[in-house]
């Protein structure tokens, strides 16, 4: 595939490949799966608050706090560290 691009965007992603100790495609490629990984992990954000919604809407209530405790624990199992909210 041949993909025309602008020397200042051909500059840009040789600089940020290099800077990654990668190759111009190999960096194309990261990008790309980390983009797919955006969309699924937001297609699933949307399903989890549609599901929420539902439950609400058919009056089952949660506990905020115990709602939010059970997202923090879930994060890690998601590769994503979760954060100590400040006081």
């Amino acid at each position: 595939m041949l993909i025309n691009l602008s020397p200042e965007t051909e500059t840009r992603l040789t600089d940020i490949a290099r800077s990654d100790g990668l190759s111009v495609g190999q960096d194309v490629e990261e990008a790309i799966d980390e983009r797919l990984l955006r969309r699924k992990q937001f297609a699933e954000f949307q399903a989890a608050i549609a599901e929420r919604l539902a439950s609400f809407e058919a009056g089952e209530i949660y506990d905020g706090e115990e709602v939010m405790a059970r997202l923090m624990a879930d994060l890690p199992s998601r590769g994503i560290a979760p954060s100590t909210p400040s006081p």
